[in-house]
């Protein structure tokens, strides 16, 4: 009761002292913000002492930031102050949207320009470079635009992920840019392109919802009509009607589809990472081509033919739904509902892409589209292009060096859980983390990581290495020091050994896709005296559709994937995590606790039986028999009752809602009547 008094008087005089500057200000816009910021404090404030049991210790400071701080000395860092202070999430959030109220939207405005003329003076520069890059494939000037475009992005050395921004590239400033007479981008891949590839392989393709209350859900363009083979390959009337009730999506088509795979290959190579492109097809009048919905690639949208609106949000506050995955919102069953997010979200971009623009969205950012335009004009189809900068897609971020470190070592993941393999390591308790902590784990690796052509590769994994360890620890300080050093490094060696396999994998899967486009076009010379007769589909040609081509390099592919997984479950423990080796004798305030363990927490001086209710990195919330509960206390402060068995499985329901337990529930019963 006396800490909530002291904490009470301490929000008092903060806000009079809030309210004081405000009084103060003579600038019309500089009072405007001040009040702002007030408001937000007062609502900060209000939040922080509603949360029942938090005490929030009396001291409690809120960071400002200081613009009278001399040059030579550092900032502080709003955010990491704020982490620092362990306050719930509802309380980060209205702090954080009170500091974010002094910046005005200009700051955003300039920071898209900054990032734009940026990559665009990078192009300029590469110019040369793409060329030769271009020649030595032997492919044309459309390739080499490709490949300065992400080489800029990769040299510029712009933020992606949750830490990046959105920002759009008009046709005239590319042209310009690579100093060419035309945007080489305008027509590259349109309708007529499509219907030949139809006729020339056997491709896939989806069509996608157009319900933007509801998760983006995909059902396929069309279906076998017969068992041979002409009636069971998709045709270009199949597509046409798909149009007709959404938008249609081809997967990879880098790899399947010839004229696609130079630049998909530019891409590549150019960003040093193993990445994919897909094609996006949608009908002119759709207010929804896309519900709104995240990514788990930074992706570069090139539009290639009519035109399509895009809306880009900033990426909503992962710990207010946990058991969703940041990189897949608004996806199959997860809703996220266009309404919510111009109601509660914030609106970075709004832009509609002419042919020969690109946009660049990092992942984990809401985006929706739409193609309902002018209705005076008549559209062509929009066809865009969509590299996928697939980082998270093969384990090149800081979670993912974390989660195969651990396992290697044998040590138990009591911070995060989700150590299964088949667990969805972005879910759970990771997004309960302090949104500092939380963006840098899930952080992509340096574009450099994998270039073989690198003079110094040691010093690359040595850097990440450090890193990852100082992000580990910052997770929990206890299961970072169970992982000796060497593993630490030997995990980062692994990984970096995956990527480049998995970056030698994709380079050949789109040679050989440039290679059937040659011999495609070298029979259509012989047989173009012969018009309107289709070349037969020989046993041989068959042989080279894309279905089977594509096929052996996606073997490749997961085979390297088995190797890494089964390497991070080959390892011996390396300290105090296994009980092959004695416990350390302080091992019962030491070890890593996990929700349900039970435990005696220390108040006061006296120990009291409880059960840990919930694990966030060195914090802890617990139960007692009474139904009394306790917040944010330290490890020191519980001591296990009993040792850890690293062995056993856990799942985290603290944070799960009612309909996500009962769906987790029914599937436990349902694993344990097949184990029976």
């Amino acid at each position: 009761t006396k800490r909530r008094h002291q904490g009470t008087a301490v929000a008092v005089l903060l806000l009079l002292l809030v309210l004081a500057i405000a009084r103060s200000s003579h600038g019309s816009e500089q009072n405007t913000c001040t009040m702002r910021f007030a408001t937000n404090a007062v609502l900060a404030l209000l939040q922080i002492f509603r949360c029942s049991n938090n005490n929030v210790a009396a001291g409690f400071v809120l960071p400002l930031r200081n613009t009278n701080i001399p040059p030579n000395k550092k900032q502080p860092d709003p955010e990491r102050e704020l982490a620092r202070l362990k306050l719930p999430c509802n309380a980060r959030d209205m702090i954080a949207l009170a500091s974010a109220a002094s910046s005005t939207a200009t700051d955003s405005t300039e920071s898209f320009a900054h990032i734009e003329n940026l990559i665009l003076e990078a192009m300029q520069q590469n110019a040369e470079k793409s060329k030769e890059y271009s020649d030595m494939f032997g492919l044309g000037q459309s390739e080499a635009a490709f490949f300065a475009v992400f080489d800029a992005i990769r040299k510029s050395g712009i933020p992606l992920g949750l830490k990046g921004s959105p920002f759009v590239l008009k046709s005239d400033d590319v042209t310009k840019a690579l100093a060419m007479d035309d945007n080489p981008f305008v027509g590259f891949f349109g309708m007529d392109d499509l219907e030949k590839a139809l006729e020339d392989d056997f491709l896939d393709a989806a069509r996608g919802s157009t319900d933007n209350r509801k998760g983006w859900k995909i059902t396929a363009v069309s279906n076998p009509r017969g068992d041979s083979f002409e009636e069971a390959r998709m045709t270009f009337d199949d597509v046409q009607t798909a149009l007709e009730k959404g938008t249609v999506i081809f997967n990879a088509a880098g790899a399947h589809i010839p004229k696609l795979a130079g630049p998909t290959l530019a891409c590549t190579d150019a960003t040093c990472t193993p990445n994919a492109m897909n094609i996006y097809i949608t009908a002119a009048g759709k207010r929804t081509s896309a519900p709104p919905h995240t990514d788990k690639q930074d992706v570069v949208v090139v539009q290639t033919s009519g035109r399509k609106h895009w809306k880009v949000y900033a990426p909503p506050d992962p710990a207010r739904e946990p058991m969703s995955d940041v990189f897949a919102r608004g996806k199959g069953d997860d809703s996220l509902p266009l309404y919510r997010l111009d109601e509660e979200g914030t609106l970075l971009l709004e832009t509609t892409l002419e042919e020969g623009d690109i946009l660049f969205i990092p992942a984990a950012f809401p985006h929706t589209t739409s193609t309902a335009l002018d209705a005076s004009a008549q559209d062509d189809c929009s066809v865009h292009l969509t590299f996928n900068i697939d980082t998270h897609v093969w384990d090149l971020d800081y979670l993912s060096i974390r989660r195969l470190a651990l396992r290697r070592a044998c040590v138990k993941d009591a911070a995060l859980g989700q150590s299964r393999e088949k667990d969805n390591r972005y879910v759970g308790r990771v997004n309960q983390l302090p949104q500092p902590v939380h963006s840098d784990l899930m952080s992509e690796l340096p574009f450099d990581f994998l270039d073989e052509e690198s003079t110094d590769k040691d010093a690359a994994v040595d850097a990440v290495t450090k890193k990852a360890f100082e992000i580990a620890e910052r997770v929990d300080e206890e299961s970072a020091a169970l992982v000796d050093s060497k593993t630490w490094k030997d995990t980062v060696g692994k990984i970096r050994e995956q990527g480049v396999e998995m970056l030698e994998i994709h380079r050949d899967m789109y040679l050989a896709a440039l290679e059937e486009g040659r011999v495609r076009e070298a029979e259509d010379a012989m047989t173009e005296h012969l018009p309107g007769k289709r070349r037969a589909m020989t046993q041989e040609r068959m042989q080279r559709l894309s279905l089977f081509r594509v096929q052996r390099y996606y073997e490749k592919i997961n085979e390297a994937k088995a190797k890494l997984q089964t390497w991070s479950l080959e390892g011996t423990p390396t300290g105090a995590s296994t009980h092959t080796k004695p416990l350390p004798d302080n091992w019962a305030f030491t070890m890593p606790l996990k929700v349900g363990d039970q435990v005696e927490a220390d108040l006061g001086g006296a120990f009291f039986p409880a059960t840990v209710t919930r694990a966030a990195g060195s914090s802890y919330d617990v139960q007692f028999f009474d139904g009394d509960k306790e917040s944010g206390l330290d490890r020191g402060m519980l001591k296990l009752l009993a040792p850890p068995n690293l062995a056993e499985e856990e799942v985290d329901t603290s944070s799960m809602t009612p309909k996500q337990l009962k769906r987790w529930k029914k599937q436990q019963e349902k694993k344990n009547r097949t184990a029976k």
